[in-house]
């Protein structure tokens, strides 16, 4: 009998991105997050793009072992007026524990090089998370 409000998860189920992070938070202590705000249509090539680029370059750099995860939300007309953001996509890439600071900078150039390059527009909201928190609005 399933219990009001609860889902049963199949064993073989792939993990969410928000139970990743969980995760993440329990094993490392923290977790790092990088968000941008997509203003306008960006499809799943693009996001392939992105995420290929940024994955290759930290192979490159010597951070291969380094796994993160990204956090898609839209940000509709209700949410835009309530933190007062222009509509759009939200997204965010998600690592475990604390990120160098060295690191973080290549992650957020890679990332607004690739939106630069597949001409969408854009704004870098920040860096969250380390000591902090990472959340799902």
């Amino acid at each position: 009998m399933q219990k009001k409000g609860k889902v049963n998860k199949m064993l073989n189920d792939e993990p969410t991105d928000e139970e990743i992070v969980r995760h993440w938070k329990d094993k490392h202590g923290s977790v790092t997050g990088y968000s941008f705000m997509i203003y306008g249509p960006m499809t799943l090539k693009d996001n392939a793009i992105l995420n290929k680029g940024l994955t290759l370059l930290m192979i490159n750099e010597g951070h291969g072992d380094l796994r993160f995860v990204q956090v898609t939300e839209e940000v509709d007309i209700e949410k835009a007026e309530l933190y007062d953001l222009k509509r759009g996509w939200n997204i965010q890439w998600v690592f475990p524990g604390d990120i160098p600071p060295k690191v973080g900078s290549m992650v957020a150039s890679t990332i607004e090089e690739g939106l630069e390059f597949l001409k969408l527009a854009y704004s870098f909201l920040g860096t969250m998370g380390g000591a902090g928190d990472v959340r799902y609005v």
